[in-house]
């Protein structure tokens, strides 16, 4: 389970399988969004077996050396900030790849999300992960 401040989120779904994080309050630049944690694990990027969808969607990258990546996994179900979502045009942005902060002020109802390309150690082949136009600057 991550830190989450739910003083000013909360977790909304957004389709049948799929969830978002957002303001419940005005969020003031530079604010503790929340940070990730989970199990420590060691993946060997060479090993294609070992990369499966819910690795790519949940894992957290904090640090690649060669083809291993030390990353986390969740331990828990995924509450609060685990449910990030990327956009190109982001609001939050994450710090030594665990602590999120309001990255402008953000206003009530709007969903706080994070560009996945400025932490994520081992690129996807995509050019982002926005699931709509409008969230896209590409």
């Amino acid at each position: 389970m991550s830190y989450s401040n739910f003083d000013f989120m909360e977790v909304r779904p957004i389709g049948p399988d799929h969830k978002a994080i957002y303001a419940t309050r005005r969020i003031a630049k530079d604010s503790l969004i929340g940070f990730f944690d989970g199990r420590s694990v060691l993946v060997d990027l060479a090993d294609k077996s070992a990369l499966d969808d819910y690795w790519w969607r949940q894992s957290v990258h904090l640090r690649l050396e060669g083809s291993k990546l030390l990353c986390l996994l969740p331990m828990w179900e995924p509450e609060g900030v685990d449910y990030l979502n990327h956009s190109c045009k982001a609001n939050a942005r994450v710090e030594n790849q665990l602590y999120v902060y309001a990255d402008r002020d953000i206003e009530p109802g709007e969903e706080i999300t994070a560009d996945y390309r400025t932490f994520n150690l081992v690129p996807e082949g995509k050019k982002c992960w926005c699931n709509t136009e409008n969230r896209c600057e590409i």
